[in-house]
C-alpha cells in the first residue's frame, strides 16, 4: 500500500514538473514575438505592413508621348516625357536627363474635375501644360483647358493630393489681359466675346482678329472702329508671344478733344501754356479750323508671357510705338480765351506728330490678383489729380465719358502701377495711380 502511493505521489509530481515547463516555453516565444512587432511599429510608420496595407495604385495606363510629372513609390516625382517603354522600364526624357524607371515603381495619377459648364471628368492623366490637360475616360480622350476647370482633384496612387492640386489650379492664369490701362498688348479676344471697359467695346471675331470702338465718342458724334490684328503668334507649354498691329479710324475726332491732348503745347505770346492759363477748362474759341476732322491711329506692339519658375501664375512684358495724324487738325487752330489772349501750337519739332513708347508688365501675385505696371514716353500726355479726372470723364468739363480737359501737368515721360483683381471668370477691376485710376473690364456673350 506505502508502495502504491508512492508511486502515485511520485507520478503526479513528476506530471507537474514536466508540464509546467512546457507551457512557460510555448508562451514565452509567442510574448517576444508580439513584444517585438509592436515596438517596430511604434518606431517606424512607414514600415513595410503599414505600406501593404495602403495599397498604392500602380499605373495602369503609360504611354510614349506622356508628358507630365511622374510619381513614384518611393516618393520622388519627376518631370518629363516618356520617350521609350521596354522589358516594363520607361525611358523619361526630364530637364536632368534621360532616366529609366520601372514601371512598377510609377504611381497612376487620376484627375476628378468639374468644368464650369458643369461637365464633369474622371481618369488618369496622359499630358499637362500650363494651359491644358489631357485625360482618358472609359469613351476617349479629352483636352481640357485650365480656365475652364472650376472644381479640381488630384489623386497619386490612389490618395487624395490637396496641395498639389491647389497648385495646378493656379496654373491656369485667370486673368488674361489684352490691355493695360490705355495701352494694348499683343494678346486677342476669344472669338465670339465681347469686353466692356469704361470707354470702350470690343468683339473677338478669331483668335487673331477683334474690333472695339470708344463708345463714349460715339455718342459724341465721332464714329470710329478700332481693329487689331495679331500678325505673329506662338505658343509653347510654358510659353506665349505675339506681334500686333491696331488701327484705329475716327469719323470726326471731336476738336476740343484733340487740343486737351496738346493744351501743354498751345503757347501764346508771353510763353504761358493752355493748361496752365485762366482758360482751364472753358469752352474755347478758334480760327482757321479745319473741317476735316478724321483721325488716323495706329500701333504695333510685341508681347510675351510665360509661366513663374515658382508654378503658380504667369508673368509677361509688352513693348509697343503708337501714332497718329492728329497734330495735323491742330497746326492751323488758334485758341482765344475769354480774355482776347491767343494760343497756338508751339513749332517745336518734338510735337509735329504725336508719339507714344510704352512698355507693359504683369505678375501675378494670386490666383485673382495682378501687379501691373507701364513706362512711357508720350509727348501729348499731361497728369490730372483724381478729382479733376473725375469731374473731367463725368462731363462736368468737356463731353462725358471722355477725357478732354485743359487741366494737367505735362509728363512725356510717366509711369504708373497697379492692381487687377479677377471677381470671376469674366469681370475684373484695377486701381493705379494716373488718370483714369479706376478700371475695369467685363467680358460677356462667351459662346
Amino acid at each position: 500500500m506505502k508502495f502504491l502511493i508512492s508511486v502515485i505521489l511520485t507520478a503526479c509530481i513528476f506530471g507537474l514538473t514536466f508540464s509546467e515547463p512546457e507551457k512557460k516555453v510555448a508562451k514565452s516565444p509567442q510574448i517576444e514575438t508580439n513584444s517585438s512587432e509592436s515596438e517596430w511599429l511604434s518606431d517606424n510608420d512607414l514600415n513595410l505592413k503599414v505600406k501593404k496595407e495602403e495599397k498604392l495604385v500602380l499605373a495602369d495606363v503609360l504611354e510614349v508621348g506622356m508628358s507630365k510629372y511622374f510619381y513614384l513609390i518611393d516618393g520622388n516625382r519627376i518631370r518629363g516625357v516618356i520617350t521609350k517603354i521596354e522589358n516594363q522600364n520607361c525611358s523619361i526624357q526630364t530637364a536632368e536627363g534621360i532616366l529609366v524607371v520601372p514601371m512598377s515603381d510609377i504611381l497612376e495619377e487620376t484627375i476628378d474635375l468639374i468644368k464650369l459648364d458643369d461637365t464633369r471628368y474622371k481618369g488618369p492623366l496622359l499630358r499637362e501644360d500650363s494651359e491644358s490637360l489631357l485625360i482618358r475616360s472609359r469613351y476617349g480622350d479629352v483636352t481640357i483647358m485650365k480656365k475652364e476647370v472650376l472644381k479640381m482633384e488630384r489623386y497619386h496612387g490612389g490618395k487624395l493630393a490637396p496641395a498639389v492640386e491647389s497648385r495646378r489650379t493656379f496654373d491656369q492664369g485667370e486673368d488674361e489681359l489684352i490691355s493695360q490701362f490705355w495701352d494694348s498688348n499683343a494678346f486677342i479676344l476669344e472669338p465670339n466675346t465681347f469686353l466692356l471697359t469704361p470707354i470702350s467695346l470690343g468683339y473677338g471675331f478669331t483668335d487673331r482678329f477683334m474690333i472695339s470702338t470708344r463708345w463714349s465718342s460715339n455718342f459724341n458724334g465721332d464714329i470710329n472702329l478700332l481693329p487689331k490684328i495679331r500678325l505673329w503668334h506662338k505658343k509653347e507649354s510654358t510659353k506665349e508671344s505675339g506681334f500686333t498691329l491696331g488701327l484705329g479710324i475716327h469719323q470726326e475726332y471731336p476738336l476740343q478733344t484733340a487740343i486737351s491732348k496738346f493744351s501743354h503745347a498751345f503757347i501764346n505770346s508771353s510763353g504761358e501754356s493752355l493748361n496752365e492759363s485762366s482758360i482751364q477748362d472753358e469752352r474755347f474759341y478758334n480760327q482757321n479750323q479745319d473741317e476735316d476732322n478724321v483721325l488716323f491711329e495706329g500701333y504695333l506692339v510685341y508681347s510675351t508671357k510665360r509661366k513663374n519658375p515658382t508654378g503658380r501664375g504667369k508673368v509677361g512684358w509688352s513693348l509697343g510705338v503708337k501714332t497718329s495724324n492728329m497734330t495735323n487738325h491742330l497746326k492751323d487752330v488758334t485758341v482765344i480765351d475769354a480774355s482776347g489772349e491767343v494760343f497756338t501750337l508751339s513749332e517745336d519739332k518734338k510735337y509735329d506728330f504725336p508719339i507714344r513708347v510704352y512698355g507693359l508688365f504683369h505678375y501675378d501675385l494670386q490666383k485673382n490678383i495682378k501687379f501691373v505696371a507701364s513706362m512711357a514716353y508720350d509727348n501729348s500726355y499731361r497728369e490730372l489729380e483724381f478729382d479733376k479726372s473725375t469731374e473731367d470723364f463725368f462731363g462736368e468739363v468737356g463731353d462725358a465719358f471722355t477725357f478732354d480737359s485743359f487741366r494737367g501737368e505735362a509728363a512725356e515721360f510717366s509711369f504708373d502701377f497697379g492692381f487687377m483683381y479677377a471677381v470671376n471668370d469674366n469681370f475684373r477691376i484695377g486701381v493705379h495711380f494716373q488718370q483714369p485710376y479706376i478700371d475695369f473690364h467685363w467680358e460677356f456673350f462667351e459662346f
